[in-house]
């Protein structure tokens, strides 16, 4: 399988080589010409006077400057071109397009002057998925063939024609990145590379459990990056298996208006708007608001989600060089803790998947609230200065008896009862500074930074004292006791980190680059107790460096190879009282990026192993308490390409072999595998868009996800017969669309996407034998959305 994997790899490759040979030819200059045109304005949507725009080929070159209005207009015979930009106080911005002939060629470019998590896409033509350009794993504007690391991009437009709302069913389009479980319904921990997470990020900011109440609302999601592996010299304390990042929609220079009605299976209802344009004539001044609500049953007994999202959103662009964003957001909701099935023997119980194993009449209620300031200005050409700071408060009711044990007749649960009032502030504050330089032939990319993060968090649980059972073949919800509950601790956590950070990027020649970084930081954890929890501190650091190089044979192609580290700061201490030093994670990655002319094909393989060590295990000498010598291990393979096959056909596909296992410890059994990783994963996404003819406007898409066995839980030393694996699956997806103008001003479009077509029963992983998730049976979307 794996000499297949590499001679379709290899294929591929030469595929790309000859085609980009093929389309880098440069046009004759007395060859017929068609019009080039396009806006250049700021990453806020103000527009850029006075920028130089420069197209060339060979020995052709064109040049024009905006006008007052951003626009520019060229001339130029067919052909493949590179686009460069240059604005006083902005970033440069090249960009390789191709010039279509008998249509009209449209390049619109964004300069910066500070980091908003842009990326670039530049095409000619169709809307298609192909994403050139993301500063996610640098901070910087880089082009994804030149960083050091693998990096994926989920575009807007394949989260419309999929029609996300939820994080599980974006990353599904990217290989070895699954959500096998979702704590009950209160947070999406994601699993990447074989280690899991339930930290993501929102526009470079940490979404934790410390920071959110429930799983983010995508009605202002733009797009989702995703870096893989450990990185915290961008990013600090951070698990191993990489980085899920959502950047929020931006305020826009042009009146925009979308009214959006969603509706489906399960009573399935989301109303959405989206209202955005400028506040005053200048355009100086922007605005956005977003909401959206949700009120839907489910496939699951009793479940149902209801929410209300609210998002104000103003950017201020006082000159071309100075940015202020004021974002806020509130998200407000309820539903049942529901953490699925139960395993029996060496399988999930063959249940009902509607069938739910814990009280009904227990909801989880949540409010929470963001809101921050970002400061983007440009200090001189090439340099920017960068201040972001957001806030996060809220309130949640862990409330529910659910299953967490099984009698001896394997048919009869206990309940385990438990009420937690949480309440938390989070506070992160960044600073930075990038820009460019050159000493003697080398051009330096700099970044300098620091960072502060400020969290507290208040617990206050109470658990059941009666004895609460089910059983799982006919629950008598009814029979269930009243609940007497008895106060079990009181206590806040107060956390603070500090770190600082610097990066050069050097390009040694045009082919030759090499990344290198170094990150300080120190992590103070504080716990009050009030109530049976003791008071307990600890301090620790850690130096996070990353060095990677990229090199370039061809334009078209692109070899890296990288380290890295991370670091997670650890709870507890040993038998003498020592608090326990961070996780650290380390990465040696290597593989190739391509990425044709006019990106007709893009794509990323690579080849990694991760090790996590200062794992957490059991003191073999001192029961009862634990020693830091665990160690985790994760070895595979990657492969994810976009293909444009045609102006209208879009083609994603993704592969991930991934061997996630024990390496050493004291509790688990060394070489077996960690929870809820399969061993393979695929992915597979098309879409055909018809732009000519009666049906223009309409668009078919369909696309297989699956995943290989794996672990439902962790196996013991002690008893390694005892565990259970979740199957392995496959499920197909359908969707339509058609999008038309209904008159000169409102265009409407109606979607239509079948989920799990062929109505398969599966589960999408598990957190122990107590929690075993399936997943929905067929579901049908159908929206409209009314544009302006």
């Amino acid at each position: 399988m794996s000499r297949s994997l590499l001679l379709l790899i290899l294929t591929a490759v030469l595929l790309h080589a000859g085609q980009t040979r093929a389309q880098s030819s440069c046009p004759p200059s007395d060859a017929p010409r068609v019009g080039v045109s396009g806006v250049v304005s700021d990453s806020t949507g103000a527009l850029l006077r006075d920028a130089q725009v420069t197209i060339t080929c060979g020995g052709l070159s064109f040049t024009a400057t905006t006008d007052t209005t951003g626009r520019y207009i060229l001339q130029l015979p067919p052909g493949s071109y590179t686009l460069l930009v240059a604005a006083n106080g902005f970033t440069t911005r090249e960009q390789v397009f191709q010039v279509l002939p008998n249509q009209a060629n449209q390049q619109d470019l964004i300069l910066n002057v500070a980091r908003q998590n842009s990326v670039v896409e530049v095409r000619a033509g169709a809307q298609g998925y192909e994403v050139s350009e993301s500063n996610e794993a640098t901070r910087t504007d880089t082009a994804i063939r030149d960083i050091p690391q693998a990096v994926y991009v989920i575009p807007q437009q394949l989260l419309q024609d999929q029609q996300v709302v939820r994080l599980a069913d974006a990353v599904r389009n990217v290989s070895g990145v699954t959500i096998a479980e979702d704590a009950g319904g209160r947070q999406e921990r994601v699993t990447m590379r074989g280690f899991v997470t339930d930290t993501t990020f929102q526009d470079g900011f940490r979404n934790s459990s410390n920071s959110n109440a429930t799983f983010p609302d995508f009605a202002n999601v733009q797009r989702v990056d995703i870096l893989k592996g450990p990185s915290s010299t961008v990013f600090g304390r951070l698990d191993p298996g990489g980085v899920v990042n959502l950047v929020t929609k931006q305020p826009l220079s042009e009146p925009y208006y979308s009214v959006t009605m969603q509706g489906g299976s399960y009573q399935f209802l989301r109303p959405a708007v989206d209202a955005s344009g400028p506040l005053n004539a200048s355009k100086s001044l922007l605005y956005r608001f977003i909401a959206s609500g949700q009120d839907s049953q489910s496939f699951r007994d009793f479940n149902f989600t209801r929410r209300l999202f609210l998002s104000p959103t103003l950017t201020w662009t006082p000159s071309p060089s100075t940015s202020l964003r004021l974002y806020t957001e509130f998200l407000g909701g309820s539903n049942l803790n529901d953490r699925g099935l139960i395993a029996l023997g060496t399988r999930p119980a063959k249940l009902p998947i509607s069938r739910y194993l814990a009280d009904p009449n227990l909801v989880y209620p949540y409010r929470q609230g963001k809101a921050g300031l970002s400061l983007d200005q440009a200090i001189g050409r090439g340099w920017t200065f960068r201040s972001y700071e957001r806030s996060s408060t809220g309130w949640d009711n862990y409330n529910s008896r659910i299953a967490n044990s099984i009698a001896k007749d394997m048919q009869t649960v206990t309940l385990n009862d438990l009420r937690t009032d949480q309440y938390f502030q989070a506070h992160y504050w960044i600073n930075e500074v990038t820009g460019t330089l050159t000493t003697g032939p080398l051009r330096h990319t700099l970044l300098a930074g620091a960072e502060l993060n400020y969290e507290i968090y208040d617990t206050n649980t109470a658990r059941g004292t009666n004895t609460s059972i089910l059983n799982i073949d006919h629950p008598d919800y009814a029979a269930l006791p009243p609940r007497v509950m008895k106060l079990s601790r009181v206590d806040q956590s107060r956390d603070g980190y500090g770190g600082g950070y610097v990066q050069d990027q050097v390009a040694l020649t045009a082919n030759l680059k090499i990344t290198g970084g170094v990150r300080y930081d120190l992590a103070k954890i504080k716990t009050v107790g009030y109530f049976v929890t003791p008071d307990s501190s600890s301090r620790a650091d850690a130096w996070s460096p990353r060095v990677g190089i990229t090199y370039q044979p061809i334009p078209s192609l692109s070899f890296y190879a990288t380290f890295n580290r991370s670091f997670q700061p650890q709870t507890g201490t040993d038998v003498n009282g020592a608090p326990f030093i961070p996780e650290r994670g380390r990465l040696l990655e290597t593989g190739f990026k391509f990425d044709t002319a006019s990106h007709r094909i893009t794509g990323t393989a690579s080849v990694y192993q991760i090790d996590l060590t200062n794992v957490i295990t059991a003191d073999p000498n001192n029961p009862g308490f634990s020693i830091q010598l665990g160690q985790q291990r994760s070895r595979g393979v990657e492969f994810n390409a976009v293909t444009h096959l045609t102006p209208q056909w879009d083609l994603i596909t993704g592969y991930a072999l991934t061997n996630a296992t024990i390496h050493q410890d004291n509790t688990y059994l060394v070489d077996s595998q960690l929870q809820s990783v399969p061993r393979h994963t695929g992915n597979l996404w098309t879409r055909y868009n018809q732009r000519r003819g009666w049906l223009a406007g309409a668009g078919i898409g369909a696309g297989v996800t699956g995943v290989s066995n794996m672990q439902g839980q962790l196996i013991t030393q002690a008893a390694p017969n005892t565990f259970y694996l979740v199957p392995g699956w496959a499920r197909l997806d359908a969707g339509l669309s058609y999008e038309r103008p209904s008159d000169g001003r409102w265009k409407y479009r109606f979607a239509l996407n079948a989920n799990n077509l062929l109505d398969r029963r599966y589960f999408s992983g598990a957190s122990g034998r107590f929690a075993v998730y399936p997943g929905s049976p067929r579901n049908l979307i159908a929206s409209l959305q009314l544009t302006r």
